[in-house]
């Protein structure tokens, strides 16, 4: 007789329902996006993209070995076919091999290009922000950048030496150690022999060479002294050679002395100080960029620059925009060909719309895009396909990895490998035509079985929030002290406020007036200090409201506010207004600042200086992923478009209603009040 008290064990597979009930759907995620890399490499199927993989990575050794110019790699895939959970793989995989054998890549995924924007200079501020950030994966490439040219720099200066000037670096001090150590010079020798050989180690750090000197008796400043004395016997006086010094200097001074000012400021665009063969050659940036590429080059560590999801880049709702887009685009890609050298750039495309964008493309332009991919033991080819298919063995993996990615403490001992489905599910779900879909599938199939009562299309807006929260936490912690930015972001952030602005434009949320035009005016004579968001208001071609982000980290500088007030004496000028937006607001305005923003209103110029708070900049950076996921999922929800407008307005209304006080004229003696 069954004791009421002691109820039957339950079996393996109701203890593991009964877990899964307890949990959210793991195979709710379907977009791989930015700040997800990690989990989509946890929940891969290793074996999908195996072949894709090997070849990226056999592409950027090559790059890495020196051997090929700059190309432009095409991987190919229908929407949802797994492209940019690829990117995220081969990102962690490049990140291995740094860890593992120190061979190094410098990572850039272009976020978006806006139309106008000089795709050289972009470039340029995208190396210097990353290495600028002072912390993460940039601040570790800064480190391994800066030791591995100061440990060449400091042991071809030392080899250059006599063997008295090698002496003469370890200081004596008192009357008997000068006496033993002139008794004794090998031992000098010997102590900077010492140095050299750490210095000439295959991956010299910026610890070990402090630590060599400091055991060979010789000071940082010393050493820093050599490795300038050295640059300026050694380079040229050209534009190229005062650069190279100019740059190298300040890595060896960061690694020898821990000072990274000289860098930073050397990289915010005034050049004033310079001699006059520099400051009159014009396009100092691309000068400084060629620097950068062929200093990475000769470290062995190659750039590769991304455009993921190409698409986005192209599609606009209105056919002239986008026949613009196509132009700008493939324009970026031939000026990366013709400019630069050794560039590896990886475009991820769905295929019809790459041989669409190729056949409207001039000859001149898809001759120098379409190259054969040449590599080391395979035949030539023109572009990397993603796999058609995914095989049911490649579907049980993925229901096991997501499973325990979701449910780790889960005990599927006993159960079927394709458990919580029954193995009739494994051909439905093979049968559809991409990755994306595949998991739509998994998805809706997992809710019919885990929860049974709860049948329902996922809901978007819930999508939508949850994917804001995400990229939000995510931008705030990547920015962390707005007011630590430097001045080396403004491209990146003005492009992010062109995504912005342009997403609004598309569907019509405007505020309380139409706009006829939105862009993102540049102007390379301005540096870094040349882009401006410009909203048209009034028509097409006439003055508009600018946005620029005035950043800094203590007094604000006379040079940034005046370069910004030159755009209103451009030709034809493109605003009527402008707005500088800074974080400590009208407070920045002191001195010789004070002066020149007094001056501009005498003129008649309507300036505004408008406080953000740290919040506005990381909703800013966090708009661009989350516009991405979402217009890439909103076609699956039969409401999306109506959802994801919605939504956008709501994102959207702060901003909107800046604008909108921005747009109504001021008296400029007002400007302050």
């Amino acid at each position: 007789m069954p004791n009421p008290s002691n109820p039957p064990e339950r079996s393996a597979e109701e203890n593991a329902l009964a877990l899964l009930r307890s949990g959210s759907n793991p195979f709710a995620r379907q977009v791989a996006t930015i700040g997800t890399a990690e989990a989509s490499v946890l929940a891969d199927v290793p074996d999908f993209a195996k072949h894709q993989l090997s070849l990226l990575l056999e592409i950027i050794a090559a790059h890495r070995a020196g051997k090929p110019e700059t190309k432009v790699y095409p991987l190919l895939g229908d929407h949802g076919s797994g492209k940019t959970h690829l990117l995220n793989t081969l990102r962690l995989h490049l990140r291995d091999q740094a860890a593992e054998r120190g061979e190094e890549t410098l990572f850039v995924v272009v976020e978006r290009l806006s139309p106008g924007m000089d795709a050289i200079d972009y470039l340029l501020w995208q190396i210097v922000n990353f290495l600028l950030a002072q912390k993460g994966e940039g601040g570790r490439m800064f480190e391994v950048i800066a030791g591995r040219l100061t440990g060449r720099l400091l042991a071809e200066s030392l080899r250059l030496l006599s063997p008295g000037q090698r002496a003469e670096l370890i200081p004596i001090q008192g009357f008997w150690q000068r006496l033993r150590l002139r008794r004794n010079a090998s031992k000098q020798l010997a102590a900077i022999d010492e140095l050299i050989q750490r210095c000439d180690a295959k991956h010299p750090t910026v610890e070990s060479i402090r630590q060599a000197c400091a055991t060979a008796g010789v000071h940082p400043n010393v050493a820093l002294k050599e490795i300038e004395k050295h640059l300026d016997r050694t380079e040229s006086r050209d534009i190229i050679g005062w650069f190279r010094k100019e740059l190298y200097a300040r890595l060896a001074r960061f690694a020898l002395l821990n000072d990274r000012i000289p860098f930073e400021e050397f990289h915010i665009g005034n050049y004033a100080d310079a001699p006059p063969n520099i400051r009159n050659a014009g396009n100092l940036s691309r000068r400084l960029l060629d620097t950068w590429l062929e200093l990475l080059a000769v470290l062995a560590i190659p750039v590769v620059v991304v455009f993921d999801q190409l698409e986005d880049y192209l599609r606009h709702p209105k056919p002239e925009q986008q026949k613009m887009n196509h132009k700008f685009v493939t324009g970026a890609f031939a000026q990366f060909i013709n400019e630069l050298r050794g560039v590896c750039v990886l475009v991820f495309a769905e295929e019809t719309l790459w041989t669409e964008l190729m056949l409207q493309t001039d000859a001149f332009t898809r001759e120098r895009i379409i190259q054969p991919i040449a590599l080391p033991g395979r035949p030539t080819i023109e572009r990397i396909y993603m796999p058609e298919r995914i095989s049911p063995e490649q579907i049980t993996q993925l229901i096991r990895r997501r499973l325990l990615q979701e449910f780790p403490n889960l005990d599927l001992t006993g159960l079927p490998p394709h458990f919580p489905f029954k193995a009739e599910h494994l051909k439905e779900f093979q049968s559809e035509p991409s990755m994306r879909l595949c998991l739509q599938q998994l998805a809706k199939k997992y809710n019919e079985i885990i929860f049974p009562a709860k049948q329902s299309q996922l809901d978007f807006r819930s999508r939508l929030a949850e994917c804001w929260k995400e990229k939000f936490k995510l931008a705030s912690t990547e920015i962390g002290d707005v007011m630590s930015l430097r001045v080396a972001y403004i491209p990146e952030i003005q492009n992010a406020l062109a995504g912005w602005l342009q997403a609004l434009a598309d569907v019509g949320q405007t505020g309380s007036g139409p706009w006829h035009r939105v862009e993102l005016v540049t102007e390379p004579q301005f540096g870094q200090y040349g882009y401006l968001n410009v909203i048209r208001t009034d028509g097409p071609d006439s003055p508009g409201v600018g946005i620029a982000v005035w950043l800094g980290q203590s007094r604000a500088r006379p040079y940034d506010l005046q370069r910004r007030i030159e755009f209103f004496d451009l030709n034809p000028c493109p605003i009527k207004t402008l707005i500088l937006l800074r974080a400590d607001g009208e407070a920045a305005l002191c001195d010789a600042t004070q002066n020149i923003y007094q001056k501009a209103l005498e003129k008649q110029r309507d300036i505004r200086v408008v406080a953000y708070e740290p919040r506005h900049l990381y909703a800013l950076m966090a708009f661009s992923p989350w516009h991405q996921v979402a217009t890439a999922e909103k076609k699956d929800y039969t409401d999306g478009e109506e959802v994801y407008r919605e939504f956008l307005a709501q994102l959207s209304a702060e901003l909107l209603r800046w604008i909108d006080a921005w747009r109504q004229p001021v008296q400029p003696a007002e400007a302050r009040a």
